[in-house]
């Protein structure tokens, strides 16, 4: 069993709230449906089973071609949600420093107990891709499985199947549609980290 973590294609700039995600919703840019388009090729011949999307546009637009080649429907899964960071999104950097002086010192000093303003903290971000991984990898033990997500939350995904602390998500990267590949070892009930941010020439 493998899954494939993916995170989305590059997307437009400009105005997108979405009030029901209560965030900025972009959907992909035409460099973004490109990339999604690569995809194809790349996974045509791993056996794909299903697919998971987030419920922003974003992810499903990446997904779509994949989807049309393999006869799949995509399968929205909040849980893999953008991490919330509530009122600092679509704020600027300036803006947050600004408005939120000391809730901008506790995120970079990566307090344990950090919330974002009207947000989420980073461990109740780990503990919903960690509830989708034990999950999954439950239902579908014999099965290739695409996750389509975000930064954000594969960065924290990758501290939960290091066993790393939270606070090394910022030790990692993630290109628009880099592809990140874990292997399930139910032996040792932990996960093996084969390729990490993979992108399709």
């Amino acid at each position: 069993m493998t899954f494939y973590i993916l995170r989305h294609a590059a997307k437009e700039r400009g105005d997108f709230y979405n009030p029901q995600l209560r965030h900025q919703d972009a959907p992909i840019s035409q460099v973004g449906q490109e990339q999604a388009q690569k995809l194809v090729a790349y996974f045509a011949d791993r056996e794909i089973s299903k697919i998971y999307v987030s419920a922003y546009q974003r992810t499903g637009q990446t997904a779509a071609p994949l989807a049309r080649h393999l006869k799949l429907l995509p399968m929205v899964d909040e849980r893999l949600n953008e991490v919330d960071n509530g009122l600092f999104d679509s704020a600027t950097e300036e803006e947050v420093r600004k408005k939120f002086p000391a809730e901008w010192q506790a995120m970079c000093e990566a307090r344990p107990n950090f919330r974002f303003p009207q947000g989420e903290t980073w461990e109740e971000a780990g503990s919903r891709i960690a509830a989708f991984l034990n999950e999954k990898q439950a239902t579908h033990a014999d099965e290739n499985t695409l996750v389509v997500c975000h930064e954000g939350l594969i960065r924290i995904m990758m501290c939960h199947v290091t066993n790393g602390p939270l606070h090394h998500r910022r030790n990692f990267y993630v290109d628009y549609c880099g592809i990140t590949e874990l292997n399930y070892q139910p032996e040792y009930g932990t996960w093996k980290l084969m390729r990490f941010n993979q992108v399709c020439a």
